[in-house]
């Protein structure tokens, strides 16, 4: 098994090298010496450099990132301000307390350190600085690019502590507005970071749950990305990717669930949101991930995304190009017809802990599939884009084909 763990691993970091978006430095050894390389560039011009750093709340300093970064940068002539304290689920207002830090402070760097949470928040209020608009005004797609065309933006440098977002590779901010409650998405290049150091030692202490929840969400990135086959014909790479990045999190969840401290498994789930992450930054997510917006605050999007994952993508089954690419996987979730392998994917999700009966799940009735099929129905882009595409005014009669088995044992 280790030497299989090990294959599986060097194939990813030859993902990640060729990653030319972001650079992507992976392990302990190099996680953050770039870091430091790139402070002392600034001082060494300017005489001084201004690390602005992003962050949650007591998990950055457990994870160990907090010492991390005071080994690489303490011996430095570098001032390193906080912005502590951004929550789980970021709202609009969260984000303009970043900005303000930003502006307060001015810095040559922005590092975000933390879960995709974190990242997500300070993608969009450092774009929101640049730009001179308001978090409000980001929402959509590429609307800071198109607004100025050809200008080069800074970008900020993540350092993931979980293993599931993929934030630290996507043009992707997932905001909630704080107005509404509805969560709403950045897409942009000008956001997608310009380093992700990634140690998956920063991941050891995470509790089961988040293990379980940010791996599922990485696994259903490979998967929803592989069965967009439209954006895949100008992908080719990205089905090696997506396939990669589900085998090792087949491999590895099961071995950190049984001990936290697994390093291969560790380095596996790292490795694999990264993939992720790549994966739908090329090849975007669809139903699944649209729908789990609507979820918000009602469970957590990782148990969420792989609890409507399996029920959309029997969906998808009646689309030819979906069968195909879901055969790809057999080796991973046996089957030997396309039904099949969705099967022992559900398996799998239940396998650890996950719930995909979204009555017991979430504890609404069935008839929430008439408000996921409003709110999906106002993202007509995302619903087009569908590996089996769906018409606005074909929502609620599809979400109830696909999701009334998903609601069985719950409420009704």
């Amino acid at each position: 098994m280790e030497k299989k763990d090990l294959e599986l691993l060097s194939r990813a970091e030859e993902f990640m090298e060729s990653n030319e978006r972001t650079v992507t430095l992976f392990g302990k050894m190099s996680a953050l010496t770039q870091l430091a390389v790139l402070v002392q560039e600034v001082i060494d011009r300017k005489g001084e450099a201004i690390v602005l750093i992003c962050c949650g709340g007591r998990s950055f300093r457990e994870s160990g990132v907090w010492n991390a970064v005071l080994n690489a940068l303490g011996q430095l002539d570098a001032d390193m301000p906080f912005c502590e304290g951004i929550p789980p689920e970021p709202g609009t207002g969260d984000v303009r307390k970043i900005v303000a830090a930003v502006q307060e402070h001015n810095p040559d760097f922005v590092v975000a350190a933390g879960g995709g949470s974190v990242l997500d928040a300070a993608k969009a209020a450092y774009l929101s600085v640049q730009t001179g608009m308001d978090i409000a005004e980001l929402f959509g797609s590429n609307k800071a690019s198109e607004k100025f065309p050809g200008k080069q933006f800074a970008r900020i440098i993540a350092i993931p502590t979980t293993s599931g977002t993929g934030s630290e590779s996507t043009p992707y901010s997932n905001i909630i507005e704080t107005e509404t409650g509805i969560k709403r998405l950045i897409s942009d290049p000008a956001i997608i970071p310009s380093y992700a150091f990634v140690d998956p030692v920063f991941t050891n202490t995470l509790t089961p749950e988040i293990t379980v929840t940010t791996a599922l969400d990485a696994m259903v990135h490979a998967v929803e990305s592989l069965l967009n086959f439209k954006a895949g014909e100008k992908f080719p790479e990205n089905q090696e990717r997506a396939c990669l990045a589900v085998e090792m999190i087949v491999h590895g969840l099961p071995g950190v669930l049984a001990s936290p401290c697994d390093v291969m498994g560790r380095e596996l789930l790292s490795a694999a949101a990264v993939l992720g992450g790549i994966c739908i930054r090329d090849c975007p997510t669809s139903l699944p991930h649209l729908c789990s917006f609507s979820l918000c605050g009602k469970t957590t999007h990782g148990r969420a995304v792989a609890a409507l994952l399996p029920h959309f993508w029997r969906y998808y089954l009646a689309e030819n190009r979906v069968r195909e690419k879901t055969m790809l996987l057999a080796g991973i979730f046996p089957g030997k017809t396309p039904e099949e392998v969705v099967d022992s994917c559900e398996q799998f999700i239940r396998s650890t802990g996950a719930e995909t009966d979204l009555g017991k799940l979430t504890g609404l009735s069935a008839s929430f599939i008439n408000q996921l099929a409003v709110n999906a129905a106002a993202n007509p882009m995302k619903l087009e884009s569908a590996p089996r595409p769906v018409r606005a005014e074909e929502c609620l009669a599809v979400f109830h084909k696909a999701l009334d088995p998903a609601w069985m044992g719950g409420p009704q």
